[in-house]
């Protein structure tokens, strides 16, 4: 090919590439209104169905205490959805996150109650397991290029037949009472009322400043109203909090699953490397060409997934009062990535929130809550939230056009 010729590819390539950037954004910015409209229909959704339950229970489901509780019950499956909605955005899914919920729960109860260790010490260690598991698993699926759903089934599998091993099958019980403050503590009154408002304003800001980026640089011209618009679920999940917290305060594992939603958001929307995360699941063969490290930044993944694991085994841990490796998280991989899909995030990859997850969380939750305050039996509940979850991917392949030949 002579150099004129290569000048003219050149020159058609980029056109192209121009061509097609008006495209992406209007894309962009209607993926964008989805997500905003599938977050709207979901708190809809749980308001109808928080008004049905606290009229079935004569006014218990929606009383402060209730919803204190349901909260602290949404805590394991938010942090396991968090963990999902990364992992599933990159095309990535994780079958053994309960099972090495339960690991991390043995070692942290066989370590302060067996061992007799200091708490700090021990949930040190624990989270450390729970890391190295995810990084494990994370390097057989990106070196030894075995799909992740394989190597998280095998995962599964061994890491619950490990967390039986180690106590002989048995109970480790009780915990100390420093871990189950982590359960059962709150934070005062003042001083929620006060965090509240300041995440609240940080939002905002985020939301304006993220605005006036945009519009300086040309990228997706929003209106101050739209942008106004946006912070609504924010302010509402704000005000519910609130009004949890008028009379106790904040419950320890509310306050723990914000941070962790705060800090996973602040990976995936606001580093590189979520950049990354999200263009490997849109196009993986053009984020490896346009210079990604794919499989350096799926062992990443996995391994903030193992973080999870071992944040989320000793909140378990605290809210069981002890290690039961049998039966602790399990069906948890389930819930999770049901959360992670009916709050919007794609099976196909490249789309996915952490708000979504957490309403979805939430909506699980809340069907066992209530269901459970009215001694509906437990089979139900399951079936409930199975049709929930086929609705949810039957809407999304529908929404991106998918029809089956």
């Amino acid at each position: 090919m002579s150099d004129r010729d290569a000048a003219g590819t050149a020159s058609s390539g980029l056109g192209a590439i121009a061509a097609e950037m008006p495209a992406n954004q209007r894309r962009a910015r209607l993926t964008s209104r989805l997500s905003s409209f599938r977050n709207y229909g979901l708190i809809l959704g749980l308001a109808l169905i928080w008004i049905a339950f606290d009229i079935r229970t004569d006014g218990i489901f929606l009383s402060q205490r209730n919803l204190g509780n349901l909260g602290v019950q949404t805590a394991i499956t938010g942090i396991a959805a968090v963990s999902a909605v990364m992992l599933i955005v990159t095309r990535n899914f994780d079958l053994s996150v309960g099972s090495a919920v339960a690991l991390v729960g043995v070692i942290l109860a066989e370590l302060t109650i067996t061992a007799n260790w200091p708490l700090l010490p021990a949930m040190g260690v624990a989270v450390v397991v729970g890391v190295a598991m995810g990084l494990w698993q994370g390097w057989v699926v990106a070196r030894l290029a075995v799909p992740s759903f394989i190597v998280t089934l095998a995962g599964m599998l061994y890491f619950r037949g490990i967390s039986l091993i180690i106590p002989n099958g048995q109970t480790i019980a009780p915990v100390g009472p420093d871990l189950s403050a982590l359960a059962t503590g709150w934070l005062f009154p003042l001083p929620s009322f006060i965090l509240i408002a300041l995440s609240l304003a940080g939002v905002a800001v985020l939301r304006l400043s993220t605005r006036a980026r945009a519009n300086r640089l040309g990228l997706a011209r929003e209106s101050i109203f739209a942008t106004l618009i946006r912070l609504v679920p924010y302010l509402i999940v704000a005000a519910l909090v609130g009004y949890v917290a008028f009379v106790q305060g904040i419950p320890y594992l509310i306050l723990l699953l914000g941070i962790v939603a705060v800090a996973d958001n602040f990976v995936m929307r606001g580093t590189r490397l979520g950049q990354k995360f999200y263009a490997m699941g849109s196009n993986p063969e053009a984020a490896r060409l346009a210079g990604i490290d794919v499989p350096r930044a799926v062992i990443v993944n996995f391994g903030i997934a193992g973080l999870l694991y071992g944040i989320n085994g000793i909140v378990l841990t605290a809210r069981v009062g002890g290690a039961v490796a049998g039966t602790a998280g399990l069906f948890l991989e389930l819930d999770a990535i049901a959360a992670a899909v009916i709050g919007g995030t794609s099976l196909s990859g490249g789309r996915g929130t952490i708000f979504g997850a957490l309403l979805g969380a939430l909506l699980m939750t809340s069907l066992d809550n209530g269901m459970s305050l009215m001694n509906v039996p437990s089979f139900y509940q399951e079936v409930s939230k199975g049709v929930i979850l086929l609705l949810a991917v039957a809407l999304d392949m529908r929404a991106r056009g998918v029809r089956r030949g």
